[in-house]
């Protein structure tokens, strides 16, 4: 699926990618890309990446235009942050991508099947249900408003690692609100899933646990499936929307045995 700007004139031109900035693990030779959500950064995939890394991976995670120490920008659509992860290069072995980070994933292969071998979705942000949406967005904004400290992020998240809720903390803080409003608004209404029964290429969603706030609901990892062969999803009980803080042993085998 190409994406386009519209200019003056109607002449339709691709997207200008910015150059975002990267933390990385691992010298390969296997190539991985992590790609976070919204109000994130790169380094809060450090569990993630140091087990990836320990099996012979290059490990790269970008901040997202307008997070982390990435560029600020005008735009914040779709197509934009697509065209900075295609920017970063092809031929991956594995794209994992959180939350806003799943559905650029979906995106970037969609674009260019030969993007990725494989594809992990960890509780993507495909469809968000239009009464629910400005709530979601609001509470995201705030937080990049606002943004929580550490001991706050650690409070609300028990069971998390310390280094989880510093790097979250520290994402939220780098992160600009109007990047934040902008990505979410600009894109509405949310309801992307049908680029996920287009992809070809092996797709593993894993959805958080309903009754602890999914986004991804299990009836649509199932009409997924049904449409697409190409994709499996299941639901890690247990975890909320960050499944791979609330439950990393449980992502990090899911990740490793779709790798191998």
């Amino acid at each position: 699926m190409a994406m386009w700007h519209e200019v003056p004139g109607g002449t339709p031109q691709p997207p200008a990618a910015v150059a975002l900035a990267t933390t990385r693990w691992g010298t390969g030779p296997g190539r991985v890309l992590l790609l976070h959500g919204i109000v994130s950064a790169g380094a809060t995939w450090w569990r993630l990446a140091e087990t990836l890394a320990d099996d012979g991976y290059e490990v790269v995670a970008p901040d997202l235009r307008g997070h982390g120490t990435s560029p600020r920008a005008d735009s914040y659509l779709l197509a934009d942050h697509v065209a900075d992860v295609r920017a970063l290069g092809s031929g991956w072995d594995l794209v994992v991508g959180h939350s806003l980070g799943g559905l650029l994933g979906a995106l970037a292969v969609d674009a260019d099947r030969r993007f990725t071998r494989r594809l992990v979705l960890l509780d993507p942000a495909l469809d968000v249900e239009e009464e629910r949406f400005e709530a979601v967005a609001k509470a995201e904004i705030r937080d990049a408003t606002h943004p929580p400290s550490a001991r706050t992020v650690q409070g609300a998240h028990t069971a998390w690692d310390r280094r989880d809720a510093a790097a979250v903390a520290a994402a939220a803080k780098a992160a600009d609100a109007a990047a934040v409003a902008h990505t979410l608004r600009d894109n509405a209404p949310w309801r992307h899933s049908a680029v996920v029964t287009r992809l070809t290429v092996p797709t593993l969603v894993l959805g958080a646990d309903p009754d602890r706030g999914a986004l991804f609901h299990p009836r649509t990892g199932v009409e997924l499936m049904i449409r697409n062969p190409s994709v499996r999803a299941r639901v890690v009980v247990g975890a909320g929307h960050a499944v791979h803080r609330e439950r990393p042993s449980a992502v990090a085998t899911a990740v490793r045995s779709f790798l191998w």
